[in-house]
């Protein structure tokens, strides 16, 4: 398969060093491309929803943001973490264990915990009366009843978007992230003909029901298109057979690799939440304003973490290839362009942030309360963007325990206090709040950026050797002679 490893090759002689950066960049440039256009596909199928759930009225849009809440803390933390683990473990199967596991068998494996644990998952969204009490405004018992139909409707697709994350990284650990977008817009294509059936049709429509039904047909579509590919493509050599040996190894490894991308999620969504229950104490223009730049930054995370994705395949790839050198020379480069993608993002922010306030804010007040906060959202979303290629790095060395620590910390050691204090006590109000914010995501990105360049390559490439193929003592994350992260900066590779 052309699309298959291979490690970048390296001229001799430092006149003709260029050439190696140029073509690792092109290389990571044609892998995240269509990783970029699968997430915009996936918001414009999310946005659908929304839509759709507009259409029908305020108490079910009201029901879908409580149920969101639930989905986000109780549920997405299995996605993420189930991703974070097999971003590592399959990038570095493929290319350090080949012949001796087939990297499906990973991804089965994680398939089976998701499941087992989806159990207590779904008895939970069954009956989340008790959530619901807590998270329901006062007297408005018609949005909670809405969300507890989205819920159930959550149950019946949601094992769909885990699975279908699942196999979406036993692709990427191959180098296959083209089909990614051909399976996006199957489900696009899904929500738009079952939203014009269900819900925008008077003849056919089924009222508020329409939307989540058509939500669990679309994320069908896209794990059935997955499933179809793997099956009929030459990817399939690599599935293996369904089996269960070496399954508590395994799902140790999974487990521990998880665990910390899973509380990553959960505390990214937490501050988001966290600032907008702080908004809502200033008012309601305060809460239009910040609703519009939560949604600016969100639409720049998603392109964040795509990247990312690309980036930790690509670093698992070469470690597992036993190329240290060729994965710090990744970790350079991808920095490097999205430090320059993100410099010129902002750079267009900044000189139209008037006609950028115009067009996302709909009125002349909500415009002059965004105006003053755009420099703080460039800030915010250049350091995001920064921070999510990074963890990417880490999570190729298969260091999400670290990342996780970081961003924990960043959040809401430095994070929560300094926006609370400058946002209430000093007065400064929204603004106050997004320093706050920003000052977190520069720390993450800091923090990140020196773990990265004072890794230990080779160190790294040791562990995920005896990682992927089955030590019965894999190494630590930290070995006490070894210098990563922190005791020799200088050495790279």
């Amino acid at each position: 398969m052309d699309l298959r490893h291979r490690a970048p090759k390296r001229p001799p002689g430092a006149a003709r060093q260029w050439r190696v950066w140029a073509r690792e960049a092109g290389d990571l440039a044609a892998k995240a491309l269509p990783m970029v256009a699968a997430g915009c596909v996936r918001s414009l199928t999310s946005i659908l929803q929304v839509q759709a759930l507009a259409h029908v009225g305020s108490r079910a849009l009201a029901g879908y943001s409580l149920a969101l809440v639930v989905v986000n803390l109780t549920g997405y933390p299995f996605m993420y973490g189930l991703g974070g683990a097999l971003e590592s473990l399959c990038s570095q199967a493929f290319t350090g264990a080949r012949g001796r596991k087939h990297i499906g068998v990973y991804v089965q494996h994680a398939i089976w915990l998701f499941l087992a644990a989806n159990v207590l998952v779904t008895l939970l969204w069954l009956f989340p009366g008790p959530l619901l009490r807590v998270l329901a405004p006062p007297g408005r018992r018609d949005v909670a009843q809405c969300a507890r139909v989205l819920l159930a409707f959550e149950c019946t697709f949601f094992p769909a978007v885990v699975v279908q994350t699942c196999l979406k990284r036993f692709l990427l650990a191959q180098g296959l992230m083209r089909p990614t977008v051909l399976f996006e817009l199957a489900g696009l294509a899904a929500m738009f003909l079952s939203l014009r059936l269900l819900v925008w049709t008077p003849a056919t429509a089924v009222g508020f029901a329409g939307a989540p039904a058509s939500a669990a047909v679309a994320y069908a579509a896209v794990l059935l298109a997955n499933a179809v590919y793997i099956a009929c493509s030459p990817c399939r050599a690599e599935w293996g057979p369904f089996t269960m040996a070496g399954f508590a190894q395994n799902a140790r490894h999974i487990v521990r690799l998880g665990v910390p991308c899973g509380i990553s999620g959960v505390a990214s969504y937490g501050f988001s939440d966290l600032a907008t229950v702080g908004v809502a104490m200033l008012g309601p223009e305060a809460l239009a304003v910040q609703a519009v730049l939560n949604s600016s930054k969100s639409a720049f995370s998603r392109t964040g973490s795509y990247l990312g994705m690309v980036v930790s395949n690509r670093v698992g790839n070469l470690l597992g290839a036993r190329d240290p050198a060729g994965a710090a020379l990744v970790a350079w480069i991808s920095v490097a362009m999205t430090a320059a993608a993100s410099a010129l993002v902002a750079a267009l922010m900044f000189a139209l942030r008037r006609q950028f306030a115009s067009f996302i804010a709909g009125g002349r007040a909500l415009e002059a309360g965004l105006l003053p906060l755009l420099p703080l959202l460039v800030v915010v979303v250049v350091f995001d963007m920064l921070s999510n290629v990074l963890t990417g790095v880490l999570r190729g060395q298969g260091r999400q325990g670290v990342a996780a620590a970081i961003r924990i910390a960043a959040l809401y050691v430095l994070g929560v206090p300094l926006a609370y204090a400058l946002c209430f006590p000093l007065g400064l109000g929204l603004r106050g709040l997004w320093i706050g914010l920003a000052a977190g995501f520069v720390a993450i990105a800091v923090a990140e950026a020196y773990l990265v360049f004072s890794s230990d390559w080779p160190a790294e490439a040791r562990r995920a050797i005896e990682r992927v193929r089955g030590s019965d003592s894999p190494a630590p994350a930290l070995l006490p002679q070894e210098s990563s992260p922190l005791l020799r900066p200088h050495q790279l590779c």
